[in-house]
Parts: C-alpha cells; sequence; structure tokens
C-alpha cells in the first residue's frame, strides 16, 4: 500500500493497479486551509457517508467496498479535472461574486434573473444551477463552460453530461435529505472514466464535506443558516476575521496560519455530522 495523495482532509493509497483506499481522517479545512485541529469522529461520519450513498444513490459509482471505520477500497479512474458544484440557494461563493458583481463567474442562466432580482443571502434560487470549479490543492476557482473548452479541461459533451448527470444526483438527493427534513442547499461531485469501458463514473466521496444541509424548520431566507456541515467552521472563522486574512494572503500566493479552534465549536460541528448521519441514513452512529 503507497501513499499517493494528502489531501486536505483525505489520504489516498495505492492498493494495486486498479484500485485505490481512500483514508478519511478527522482533519478539516476551511477556505482551502487545513486547520490544526481535528473533529472527533469525523474520519468514521466520512466513511459511513460515504457507504450510504454510494449504496443508495443508483448511479455507477467506483465503491468497492468498506474496509475499516475510517477507509474504504475504491476502482481507479481517470478523474475529470473539474468538480460538478450544483447549487440551489444563494449561499457561500456565488453569493460572494453575486455581491462583488462578478457576473462573469456566474452561470449564463442567472444573468437576466439578476440583471432583474435582488438575492439575499440563502434565498432559493429561481433554478438549479451548474456552478463548476477547478481542481486544486491549493484554492479552487469557479470555472465557465466556456473556459472549461478552451482550457481543454473537458469536450463540449463532457461538459454536458456531467451537467446533467450532477442535476440528476442533487435531485436524487434532495429527495432523501427531504424526508429527514433536511434543505440541500448546494451539493459538490467529482467523477471519472472507467478506464475499460469510457463510462462516466461518480468518483470521490459524499457527505457534509461535500454539501451544505439546513434543518427545515429553522430556515429563513435572508440570514445565515444554522448548519449541519462545515459551514459551521467556516461562518466561526469569518466571524473573527480569517476569510480577510486568506483573501489577503491569496494575492500574495501564500496561505496564512489557522487559528486554533474553539472547544465547542469542534464539539458543534462532530455533534452536527452525527446528527446529519443519523437523520438521513436513519441508523444510529456508532462511536467506534
Amino acid at each position: 500500500m503507497r501513499l499517493i495523495k494528502k489531501g486536505k482532509v483525505k489520504d489516498i493509497y495505492e492498493a494495486d493497479n486498479e484500485t485505490l483506499i481512500f483514508h478519511f481522517t478527522n482533519r478539516v479545512s476551511a477556505f482551502d486551509i487545513i486547520m490544526k485541529d481535528t473533529i472527533p469522529y469525523k474520519g468514521k461520519i466520512l466513511c459511513d457517508f460515504a457507504l450510504f450513498w454510494f449504496s443508495t444513490l443508483n448511479v455507477p459509482n467506483h465503491f468497492i467496498k468498506k474496509i475499516d471505520v475510517d477507509k474504504i477500497l475504491v476502482r481507479k479512474l481517470s478523474i475529470f479535472p473539474v468538480e460538478c458544484i450544483v447549487r440551489g440557494y444563494m449561499y457561500g461563493s456565488l453569493l460572494s461574486r453575486y455581491k462583488a458583481g462578478n457576473y462573469i463567474q456566474i452561470p449564463e442562466e442567472l444573468h437576466s434573473y439578476f440583471n432583474n432580482n435582488k438575492f439575499e443571502v440563502a434565498s432559493k434560487l429561481p433554478l438549479l444551477i451548474f456552478d463548476p470549479s477547478t481542481k486544486s490543492d491549493e484554492h479552487d476557482l469557479p470555472i465557465t463552460k466556456e473556459q472549461a473548452l478552451i482550457k481543454n479541461l473537458l469536450d463540449e459533451d463532457e461538459f454536458n453530461n456531467l451537467k446533467f448527470l450532477s442535476f440528476d444526483l442533487y435531485n436524487k438527493m434532495n429527495k432523501i435529505t427531504n424526508l429527514s427534513n433536511f434543505i440541500l442547499a448546494d451539493v459538490k461531485f467529482e467523477f471519472g472514466k472507467d478506464p475499460i469501458t469510457g463510462e462516466i463514473v461518480l468518483a470521490d466521496s459524499l457527505g457534509p464535506d461535500e454539501c451544505r444541509l439546513w434543518d427545515i424548520d429553522t430556515y429563513q431566507s435572508g440570514k445565515l443558516q444554522d448548519s449541519f456541515d462545515k459551514q459551521i467552521l467556516r461562518d466561526w472563522l469569518d466571524k473573527i476575521g480569517f476569510k480577510n486574512t486568506v483573501d489577503e494572503y491569496i494575492k500574495q500566493g501564500k496561505n496564512p496560519d489557522p487559528p486554533s479552534l474553539p472547544s465547542d465549536i469542534i464539539d458543534k460541528i462532530s455533534d452536527r455530522y452525527i446528527q446529519a448521519y443519523e437523520r438521513i441514513t436513519n441508523m444510529d452512529f456508532k462511536k467506534e
């Protein structure tokens, strides 16, 4: 077993010529910065979530089996160099771009709506949007269809297929999360090609690190939402000014040192991940 990538929150090992091992760690990141502190049980929760979604969603994927409390075995794929983000609500980086008037990096489907409407934080978008970004070990950036084609990241058929598959998966996940009294505000997918058949396959993993989950009963447009994902961490970092620090360092091509996390933030993130897992899967989470 050979370590081939140490990611922000997940380590990837080569098991053999055809398979990989994903090790979900307790590390946590925000704004592409890895925090010094870890989140109890996070690795196991994400591993269990991956097992649930890969087993529940009726789509081709690279999952083979769970091999440890925080590890899964997956097939090797040729991964597309874009992250496929589907958004149903005005939040996160989309909100930041909207506030900045950076329409160039906002999907064309929304341009006419933006010209004729004003959107507030957490407002529901008039339609689902496909908002892909680059894949980077440093900082992911939004990318338009035209940019993806010009840079030869995807051809037009691949872009259109990934968009269709992403919308389909979002809708399937949204039905399941709604039954658990959650709003699926947005979600990030990654896809690859089967090296033998050329089929597009769902890859990476799915869990609170890849989506935003809000409680339906407490949702209110126009305010920051109480999240069941790592938005809890982003909001705290934004509150203490660290998000602005990150933005300034990025301009210099650097990353700042992360602050230490308060114990109540650590505990809240861990508890919310567990609650999300138990509500969505209807299974008890076992702290092994």
